[in-house]
């Protein structure tokens, strides 16, 4: 099974960097897939081995569960948002539903703005 698989190397390794867009996850991602499908004693297509590449890196993205700090460099509590004039202008403009929206939402949540306006919260 593995002689038949590796024949197309590098083609699994480029579908792997097409997913993943990093060249070192991609090379870990196909020798998991040699790995899992080594024992596998069903006949395999290439369309079997694309999805397990996908699901392998699937659970990569699943097991690495956080997040940078960094992506919240700038951000402080007590930062006052204001509209200028374009943006009040636009926002006079919209529908009322979206309107009430746009200034409930940084007290209350989309469930309650619908219960409260009587309206699908997912508009």
């Amino acid at each position: 099974m593995l002689e038949s698989l590796s024949l197309k190397d590098s083609y699994w390794r480029k579908i792997a960097f097409s997913i993943c867009k990093d060249k070192m996850l991609a090379d870990d991602l196909v020798n998991e897939m040699y790995i899992k499908l080594a024992d596998c004693t069903k006949e395999i297509n290439d369309f079997y081995v694309i999805v397990t590449i996908k699901n392998l890196f699937l659970q990569e993205i699943k097991s690495k569960k956080t997040v940078s700090i960094e992506k919240f460099y700038n951000y402080t509590s007590s930062e006052v948002f204001e509209l200028d004039d374009f943006e009040k202008e636009v926002i006079d403009n919209i529908y009322w539903v979206a309107r009430e929206y746009i200034e409930r939402s940084e007290t209350q949540s989309l469930r309650e703005m619908g219960k409260e306006l009587n309206t699908n919260y997912a508009f």
